[in-house]
């Protein structure tokens, strides 16, 4: 028995069965993975696959809001609230040249990003793929000189199986790197070794400093915090894709047609599209009158039947809420990111110190970790051993997660109890300190309390009583002309 059938949406179009098995999604069959194109590679070049697919992994980051969001947020958290230099951890007078160097090279980086714009991107790559790449830049002049950093997109790039280089393709085209500081040069197109400073500028790779979120799986890739969560996140695509990938404006199934007999020929796809589209509107008894005849080839004495079924439109977006709240969470749980920082409200969760402690969790076992890794790596390789900068340290701006009244009212308590010190509480709130020993020492109630003799002492209360003496006759000279004035 032959059966053909049609569905009709709510905008009067027809859509064969035919035409909707082109969009099936069917067990084993591609579900659009982009083409690995170091395929070839691997065996030709002594390449290492990775794990997963690098592009598949960067295709990730825009299949899914909660995904995407707390990448950014967590680059952006790590990378991209600016940096400092600070004295290294005892040196009594850093040199003010070598500052200036480090400052001078760490603000012109690269002629077209900010040290902070190339940090975020290398985090987004370390957070959706798993491992990152800085590219370093070195003078042609006997390529001694570091000169600039760049950042390489990590799902164009492969490591070889030595581990000390790396191939990347773009298009048609194939570059190598090499490790920093490995002992040997490598052909920039070919990735041969050659002796150290055999090669010229022109055709010596580039080194690059390599970063990896570590899984025990692979000693070549990491692998991304969002790995475990792999099922949500396709699991949300499926979603998605059964609401709305095929019925475009929300155009949901009204009636199903059924041919029997014969096959629904473009006809009478055109008049059952016309009824709906224009009779039904116009007029509610409307009559829809369709023919079907049989194939030449077709000598059945079946007759042939048009039956019209209503379909349910109830399944709708709302049905699906609850799995969709599972897969964020899921997701944000993954990545280690509180739903508020990634642009969520829940209704109803509790905020004050419960929101202000899954806060500090956040900074100090997420972003604290990530943010040592990226300041070890500018230190050592590019101040300290490129640069030769030995009395400072580059250091990344925290996020700010403290509620500043009770951090002033706490400061207050530790300094009125000697707990700390002037110049700690300007620390301690970003400020720089004050080159003055009596901002070193330690009060109890106003009361200095060590470094320091009775007389003077007594020639700081007394300081400090002629200057609360002199205020005063300011307060009051001032309220005196303040009062004839008014008067």
């Amino acid at each position: 028995m032959t059966k053909t059938k049609a569905y009709v949406l709510q905008d009067g179009t027809v859509v064969s069965e035919k035409y909707l098995d082109q969009y099936a999604i069917k067990n084993g069959e591609s579900k659009q993975i982009p083409e690995d194109h170091f395929k070839d590679s691997y065996q030709t070049d002594g390449l290492v696959q990775p794990l997963y697919n690098p592009e598949a992994l960067a295709k990730l980051l825009e299949m899914n809001t909660h995904h995407y969001r707390a990448v950014k947020t967590k680059a952006g958290d790590v990378a991209g609230l600016g940096w400092k230099l600070k004295p290294k951890e005892g040196i009594e007078k850093p040199s003010e040249a070598q500052k200036q160097i480090a400052i001078e090279f760490l603000n012109n980086v690269n002629p077209r990003k900010t040290l902070n714009e190339i940090n975020v991107q290398v985090m987004i790559d370390f957070e959706s793929i798993g491992y990152a790449f800085y590219e370093v830049i070195r003078s042609g002049d006997g390529d001694k000189e570091i000169i600039g950093l760049e950042h390489i997109p990590s799902h164009t790039m492969r490591i070889h199986r030595d581990m000390n280089r790396f191939c990347q393709i773009r298009g048609k085209k194939k570059a190598w790197f090499v490790r920093y500081g490995i002992e040997k040069d490598v052909h920039v197109q070919t990735g041969e070794y050659h002796d150290k400073g055999s090669l010229e500028h022109e055709e010596r790779a580039n080194e690059v400093l390599y970063l990896m979120n570590y899984t025990s799986r692979s000693d070549y890739y990491g692998v991304p915090d969002v790995m475990p969560a792999l099922g949500a996140l396709l699991g949300e695509r499926e979603r998605q894709e059964y609401n709305i990938s095929f019925f475009d404006n929300h155009a949901v199934p009204a009636y199903a047609v059924t041919v029997t007999g014969a096959e629904l020929d473009d006809e009478t796809e055109k008049k059952i599209q016309k009824f709906f589209q224009q009779d039904v509107k116009n007029s509610r008894h409307s009559t829809l009158v369709l023919t079907a005849s049989r194939g030449d080839d077709d000598y059945s004495t079946e007759p042939i039947k048009f039956e019209f079924h209503a379909l349910s439109t109830d399944m709708k977006e709302a049905s699906f809420r609850m799995f969709r709240q599972d897969n964020r969470d899921e997701i944000l749980s993954a990545h280690g990111v509180p739903p508020y920082r990634a642009g969520i409200t829940i209704e109803g969760q509790l905020g004050g110190s419960v929101a202000d402690e899954t806060t500090e969790i956040y900074k100090q076992s997420i972003i604290n970790p990530k943010e040592e890794m990226i300041e070890n790596i500018i230190n050592r390789y590019i101040l300290q051993d490129g640069l030769e900068i030995t009395d400072w340290v580059f250091e990344l701006n925290e996020i700010d997660t403290r509620d500043i009244d009770k951090e002033l009212n706490r400061l207050k308590l530790g300094f009125d109890m000697g707990a700390y010190s002037p110049n700690m509480i300007l620390e301690r709130l970003g400020e720089n300190r004050i080159d003055d020993p009596n901002m070193d020492r330690h009060y109890i109630n106003g009361h200095p309390i060590d470094g320091i003799t009775q007389n003077e002492m007594n020639a700081v209360v007394q300081s400090v009583k002629e200057l609360h003496e002199t205020i005063s006759s300011i307060v009051k000279k001032g309220w005196g002309s303040y009062g004839q004035h008014g008067s």
